[in-house]
């Protein structure tokens, strides 16, 4: 390869890098709207702990209905639930029984 060539590809991989860092920031800073959400017994003490209210669901013993108005991204190990008081709780995910998204 001569100069011109591997300028060229080092301005294709940047151009490659920098596009995925872009999405990687945008996934990071988007947030995600929840119809509502079900957590487990653990995570309903986060939440009222908190100060967030948090019903259990009638029709699913141990598990307790919350109603977020959005979350963080799905990739990382925390979730940051929104609330429309303008809370903000990070609870883990591995509490989340279930996820209903609107939309």
């Amino acid at each position: 390869m001569d100069r011109v060539d591997r300028l060229v590809a080092a301005v294709l991989a940047a151009g490659v890098a920098l596009i995925l860092l872009a999405i990687l920031l945008l996934a990071l800073s988007t947030r995600v709207p929840l119809s509502h959400l079900m957590v487990d017994a653990q995570g309903a003490q986060l939440l009222r702990r908190a100060g967030v209210s948090v019903q259990p669901a009638p029709d699913w013993p141990s598990a307790y209905r919350v109603a977020a108005r959005a979350t963080d991204a799905a990739f990382t190990p925390t979730a940051t639930l929104y609330f429309a008081s303008g809370k903000q709780v990070a609870l883990p995910r591995r509490d989340v029984l279930l996820w209903v998204y609107r939309g």
